[in-house]
């Protein structure tokens, strides 16, 4: 990547400067701009059709065909890793650099410090994704590069901004970042016009607009943020509209609840009008959504703040979300701040507000049910396995007949969980066993599910000696990958049976699936996973590990840690099966190649 000041006249130069309003604004914008000028994606948009129109024509038809292949992040568990926006970030990334290839001239982009993060997180992608394809026509400007907007103090990013902006070649650190003036921040929207996010934004920050309209599309635009990972439009328009809660009428609380429209929703993040009982459940919700963007941001002590604060209102909130304020204080100091006791403490005192009662809501038994089931993972990190299969049945009771999305979502959440506990106490038949319940669940259809549920059972039985048995288990999941144009899995998956294969002396299958596993992440464009394929291939067929392995590994960004080990392992003359990747029991990894 080149970083100019002047700019030549055959460029393509595009100002990406469209803030915070919508995510993959300033990468849409590059986008339209490549297209208007003749630029060729390849197959890209007919590879993956889900992605390339939320990238093009974002519509609820193309969200709910990305959820149907790809995970989102996860707000029950606190994941921030969401596979629908690293396949969008990755589909993104290929075409800016394919595209700019095209047009066989510079692209120059402007005003990248004011894009939206998630764009700026895909222009750190296509970098990366350029240096290990040879295709590096992308440069930045560097004037104007250095400045940020910080529109509140929950909503500033100056650290993730610098960290990205120092992953595309600057020489800057946070305390060189220039903080705009309000009159000089970008008014945002994409190339593409006005989105259903743009109009959501605008309506809920219209300040001579009724609160109740406001707060409405608050609500909305906050779930469509997360789950397209725009922590920072999240962050700006809850503490914006939070204030509006304490001045609604009954009439207008009803009228927000009743107004939900549901379009965009894959389920993901939960927002049950049911629950809006009270105009502090609403400050609630709104607290609770900028925790979750804090504790995505690893700003964990800020997350906790937020979660306590929804049960620190001055006004009485509904049970189900006060005992959801102690299920995240639990979830950030057990998961995020290893923190045991205290998170202990913060789920019994969330027990003796949804306790068992005649004629309770199953809205609150579903509540009991998370805290039953994070109880569990607590006990099991302390080691009492008996008292954490306890807790999962406990949590499967809780939810028993119920068919909404959070009690399906834990219903998932607790059959993995007590086949995990059985795995780790040795238990790997009745593992298997309660695994295949799944299959009674009626989701078996579901390709995604299907591809994980697969690649489970077959790394089941490969743990216990039944190789031959896996293996077909894991060509299934495999498949899946493909059909799904999941490169990403299909890296995995083929890497890990390439290492099973190689370990039993079957090197031609080997090469078969580390050739595959090559493809895979050349149409990624990851070098770490690029050079892992290549010494995998190596191993296999007996060859001497090539230069191409060191110069790739050098690439990697998010990686880079591990690409050191394995040229040093390869340096170092280790067991090319010991610096390969091996079938593991959950197919779960995380998606942020480009971790900011």
């Amino acid at each position: 990547m080149v970083l100019v000041d002047r700019v030549a006249r055959s460029t393509v130069e595009v100002d990406v400067a469209t803030g915070p309003v919508e995510s993959f604004g300033g990468l849409r914008r590059l986008l339209a701009a490549l297209a208007d000028a003749g630029a060729d994606f390849g197959d890209l948009p007919r590879r993956h059709p889900a992605e390339w129109g939320r990238l093009t024509a974002p519509s609820p038809e193309n969200a709910r065909a990305l959820a149907g292949i790809a995970l989102s992040a996860s707000e029950r568990r606190l994941h921030r890793e969401s596979e629908q926006t690293f396949r969008v970030l990755a589909v993104g990334a290929a075409a800016v650099c394919h595209g700019s290839e095209s047009l066989q001239a510079p692209v120059v982009l402007r005003g990248v410090g004011r894009t939206d993060l998630p764009s700026l997180r895909g222009f750190v992608r296509a970098r990366e994704y350029g240096a290990a394809m040879g295709l590096g026509r992308m440069q930045v400007v560097a004037a104007d590069a250095v400045q940020v907007p910080v529109l509140t103090a929950a909503a500033d990013t100056r650290a993730e901004r610098a960290r990205a902006l120092q992953a595309l070649g600057l020489d800057v650190d946070v305390s060189q970042l220039r903080v705009m003036r309000p009159d000089q921040q970008p008014a945002g929207g994409a190339g593409s016009g006005r989105t259903a996010d743009a109009v959501l934004y605008q309506a809920a920050l219209a300040t001579g607009a009724p609160p109740a309209d406001r707060l409405r599309a608050a609500l909305a635009y906050c779930r469509s943020s997360f789950y397209s990972s725009n922590w920072e439009g999240m962050a700006l328009v809850a503490t914006a509209c939070l204030p509006l809660a304490a001045r609604l009428t009954r009439a207008e609380l009803v009228q927000v609840a009743d107004g939900e429209d549901d379009d965009w929703d894959d389920q993901a993040i939960e927002y049950e009008p049911a629950l809006l009982r009270h105009r502090a459940d609403l400050s609630a919700y709104l607290l609770k959504v900028l925790g979750v963007q804090a504790s995505f941001r690893g700003l964990q002590d800020e997350a906790l703040e937020y979660f306590r604060g929804m049960r620190q209102l001055d006004e009485q909130i509904s049970a189900e979300l006060r005992a959801q304020s102690h299920l995240y204080c639990a979830l950030t100091l057990a998961k995020r701040q290893h923190r045991l006791p205290e998170a202990v403490g913060e789920l019994e005192t969330g027990f003796s507000t949804v306790q068992e009662r005649t004629g309770e809501p199953a809205s609150v038994r579903r509540e009991r049910g998370w805290l039953h089931n994070l109880r569990g993972l607590t006990l099991f990190r302390q080691g009492d396995l008996v008292a954490a299969f306890d807790h999962e049945k406990a949590a499967l009771a809780c939810i028993e007949g119920g068919s909404d999305a959070s009690s399906v979502h834990l219903r998932v959440n607790l059959v993995s969980n007590i086949s995990v506990l059985q795995e780790s106490a040795g238990r790997l038949s009745a593992a298997l066993k309660t695994w295949e319940r799944f299959r009674t669940d009626g989701v078996q259809s579901d390709a995604k599910f299907v591809k994980h549920h697969a690649y489970r059972t077959g790394g089941l039985k490969v743990l216990a000696g039944d190789v031959e048995g896996g293996l077909p288990l894991l060509t299934e999941s495999l498949r899946r990958s493909t059909e799904a144009a999941d490169d990403f899995h299909e890296f995995e998956i083929a890497a890990e049976v390439g290492t099973l294969l190689l370990g039993r002396q079957r090197g031609v299958e080997a090469a078969d699936h580390y050739e595959r596993a090559a493809q895979a992440a050349a149409r990624l464009g990851d070098p770490y996973r690029m050079a892992v394929a290549a010494v995998g291939l190596s191993a296999a067929t007996r060859s001497a590990v090539p230069d191409q392995v060191a110069q790739l590994a050098a690439l990697s960004v998010t990686q880079a840690t591990e690409a050191r080990a394995l040229v040093d392992g390869c340096r170092g003359g280790a067991d090319a099966v010991s610096l390969l990747p091996r079938v593991r029991t959950k197919l779960n990894r995380p998606f942020d190649l480009i971790n900011l």
